[in-house]
Parts: C-alpha cells; sequence; structure tokens
C-alpha cells in the first residue's frame, strides 16, 4: 500500500473519530442535538469515504458498474451542496441572532457549531464524489488498457 493510501485512510479515520466524539460531547454536555446531529452525519460521510479508499484498494471497487459509480459521485455532490448550503445559512443566522461562542453561548441550539459540522460534512462528501470520480477514471483506464494488451 502506498503512503498516500495509508493517509487517505487515516485521514478517514480521523473524520469518523471527531464526528463521534463531537455529537457525543455536542449532546451530553451541551444539549445541542442539532450539532450533535449533523456532526454523526458527517461521521458517516467519513466512513463512506473509507470504504471508498479500500474498496478501491482491495478491488471490489473495479466490480462497480459505471452507472453505480455515477449515482455515488451524484449523491455525493448533492449532499455536498446541502452541507455548503447548511454552513452558509447557520453562519448568517448564527450572525444575525447575536449568538456567541462562550462557554454558555454553546448549550442548546448555537448555529455557530452546526456550521462547523455542515462544513465537515460538506468535506467528506465531496472527498467522496471527487475519489469515486477520480477511481472509476482509474478503473476505466486500466480496463481499456488490458483489453488493447489482450488484442493480437
Amino acid at each position: 500500500m502506498h503512503c498516500n493510501m495509508k493517509i487517505k485512510i487515516i485521514w478517514a479515520i480521523i473524520g469518523i473519530s471527531a464526528g463521534i466524539m463531537a455529537g457525543g460531547v455536542f449532546a451530553a454536555q451541551y444539549q445541542n442535538y442539532t450539532a450533535a446531529l449533523i456532526a454523526f452525519f458527517s461521521s458517516v460521510c467519513a466512513t463512506f469515504l473509507l470504504y471508498l479508499h479500500i474498496s478501491y484498494l482491495k478491488k471490489w471497487f473495479h466490480e462497480w458498474s459505471p452507472q453505480k459509480i455515477s449515482y455515488v459521485v451524484a449523491i455525493n455532490w448533492i449532499l455536498a451542496a446541502l452541507g455548503l448550503a447548511g454552513m452558509t445559512v447557520c453562519l448568517v443566522v448564527a450572525g444575525l441572532r447575536h449568538q456567541t461562542l462562550t462557554h454558555e453561548g454553546l448549550k442548546g441550539l448555537n448555529l455557530w457549531i452546526c456550521a462547523v459540522w455542515c462544513w465537515m460534512t460538506f468535506k467528506w462528501t465531496m472527498m467522496s464524489a471527487i475519489y469515486c470520480r477520480r477511481y472509476g477514471h482509474k478503473v476505466q483506464n486500466q480496463s481499456l488498457e488490458s483489453i488493447s494488451h489482450d488484442m493480437p
């Protein structure tokens, strides 16, 4: 396994653990259940990215149809757009409501923190879309090369 792939896998694992830990903290300590839910969803998105990297490494991805790859890319682009829109809305509304980042200000619904986890969701889904597309092109090129080598 190349160093680059190890870094990708470690990065996704860090994203999974960060989402789980932050979700737990924001639910238990701050009662910000919206931020907790978004953090947990971000963790799910990082888990999918980890699966994507491992499936490419183990060559399970090579069995995916081009249509499945297109669907996965499209779904991740949509989720990325929703994450970016959610972050923007949270930032604007938090500013208009003059929410703070003090210990007391973080309790309950704090949209600054929700914006952070919308951004993280955007990041993981964007990375999933990009890598799925990239891996799809690599697999397609490898298939074309093997076909051209098999021809007399």
